[in-house]
This record gives structure tokens, C-alpha cells and sequence, in this order.
């Protein structure tokens, strides 16, 4: 907050100075938005994209080299959460159905691999994590899945209240819930938690049931919400907060933001 004095309070300031202040004050009152509130329907559409059912045999083990990961959606690129620029290292997510679950695969490019936690539900975000929210349903109430570079996986349910233009007052977390037909595995090529070396990636592959979602198999051409999220890390470096389709407000905790996916036929 800026304040205002008499002029007789201000007779050493220079009037060039003065002028500049007034002139700054005008232009930044009259940005676009300024002091209004933000609003989720002004903003570019979420990201879309139609995941294919295959069929395919696969081992759950992070190296992704199935034939069928070569057929599934890839969503890429990554950018920062707040739609200000480009993600440092590169970003991928493979994605497919079957009448069982829904698979996704996570590339992560990564020079410096920083994870230590490995317990179940642990802050994963404090380090490097992959994320994925998802709801069938309302937006009010979602999963959130998370994989860090150790194996270590996070997953609760997520009740969120919207206001009325859809963004978040606040959330909170049922972290008892449990994906127990899930499986995932981690493939890491570098060292973690040794910024020493140079590293390349960390993968991550995974099945998810829907009966963990407490959903039967999607029909083709339903519409389901969902966002993909990195938490990228370095030494020295910005802590990069990555999306698939950037929620442009604080937190990646803004489902009217999430993306689209639309199950194949």
C-alpha cells in the first residue's frame, strides 16, 4: 500500500520525482485485472487429449519398452505451473487404457536427482515428485497420486472448496486412502541425492486400477478431469513446479484447471 502526504510534507522531493511516482501509480492502477479477482473462465482453455484403449502385456518395472508404450498418448511439453515460461529439463507422460486400469508412463529428465523420503504418504513435494490428480466426477473431490525417484508413493483423496468462479479456497486431505491394487516401479539413470555427478532421468511406470478410483472401466468417448505435475529440483537452481496444462493461479490444487482426457473407443 502506497500513502499520500500534503505537499507542504514533501518540499525536498524533486518534482521530476514526484511526477515519476504519479506516473507509476497511473499505469500500474490501469493493468488489465489489476484489482479484480481472477477468473478461471478468462483463461486460456485446459490442455485435451484422447487416451487410446490397447492391448498389450506388460511388466511393471519403469523401463517403459513394451510395444504398446509406443502407441500410447504422450503429453508433452511441460511448462511452469504459472504460465510463465518453459520447463528446464524435459517432461513426459505416456498414457493408455485397458478394461482394467489406466497405465502412465513418466519420463523426467533430470541432471540432479534430489529424493531421500521413501515412506509411504511422506511430503514428496519437499523434494522431486511426479504427480497426478484425477476425478470422474465433480471437481470438488479428487485423487492425487504421487511417485518420487526412490519408489516412494503418495496417494490420498482430495476435497476441495471452490468458490464461485471455480478457484480454490481451500483443500484438505484424506490420506488414509490407499490405492492397494496399484503398482509402480522406478527406473533411475544417475545417482540420487548426489549433485556431485551428472545425471540423466528418472522413469516411472504405472498401473492404476480403476476399482481404486472406485470406478468401473471409462466407456469410450467419456470425459474425465485430470492434471500431470512435476516438482523439478537442482543445486542452485529455482525449484521448477511443472503442469501438462498450467492452472495459472496459485497451487496446483485448481481443478477447474485440469486437463481433459477423453477415453478412446
Amino acid at each position: 500500500m502506497i500513502s499520500f502526504f500534503p505537499r507542504n510534507r514533501l518540499p525536498s522531493i524533486p518534482s521530476t520525482l514526484v511526477c515519476l511516482l504519479s506516473c507509476l501509480l497511473i499505469s500500474v492502477s490501469s493493468v488489465p485485472g489489476a484489482h479484480s479477482p481472477v477468473n478461471p473462465a478468462r483463461q486460456p482453455q485446459p490442455k485435451r487429449v484422447v487416451v487410446p484403449k490397447l492391448k498389450g502385456k506388460i511388466t511393471i518395472d519403469g523401463n517403459l519398452d513394451e510395444r504398446v508404450w509406443r502407441r500410447a498418448a504422450v503429453l508433452k511439453p511441460f511448462v511452469l505451473n504459472d504460465g510463465s515460461g518453459a520447463e528446464r529439463e524435459a517432461t513426459e507422460v505416456r498414457l493408455w487404457y485397458d478394461d482394467g486400469a489406466l497405465y502412465i508412463g513418466w519420463i523426467c529428465t533430470d541432471r540432479d536427482i534430489q529424493a531421500t523420503l521413501t515412506e509411504r504418504d511422506s511430503k514428496f513435494w519437499e523434494e522431486e515428485v511426479a504427480e497426478f490428480f484425477i476425478t470422474a466426477g465433480g471437481l470438488d473431490r479428487y485423487f492425487e497420486v504421487q511417485w518420487n525417484p526412490l519408489g516412494g508413493v503418495f496417494d490420498a483423496i482430495i476435497t476441495n472448496e471452490l468458490d464461485s468462479r471455480g478457484v480454490s479456497k481451500k483443500f484438505t486431505g484424506d490420506w488414509n486412502f490407499m490405492a492397494k491394487g496399484m503398482k509402480s516401479a522406478v527406473q533411475v539413470k544417475g545417482t540420487v541425492a548426489n549433485s556431485s555427478d551428472l545425471d540423466k532421468y528418472w522413469r516411472v511406470e504405472v498401473k492404476l486400477p480403476f476399482a481404486d478410483l472406485n470406478q468401473a472401466t471409462p466407456k469410450g468417448g467419456e470425459v474425465w478431469r485430470a492434471n500431470f505435475y512435476r516438482f523439478n529440483r537442482g543445486k542452485d537452481q529455482a525449484v521448477e513446479l511443472l503442469s501438462w496444462s498450467p492452472t495459472l493461479l496459485p497451487s496446483f490444487h485448481q481443478p477447474s484447471r485440469f486437463g481433459h482426457i477423453q477415453f478412446g473407443r
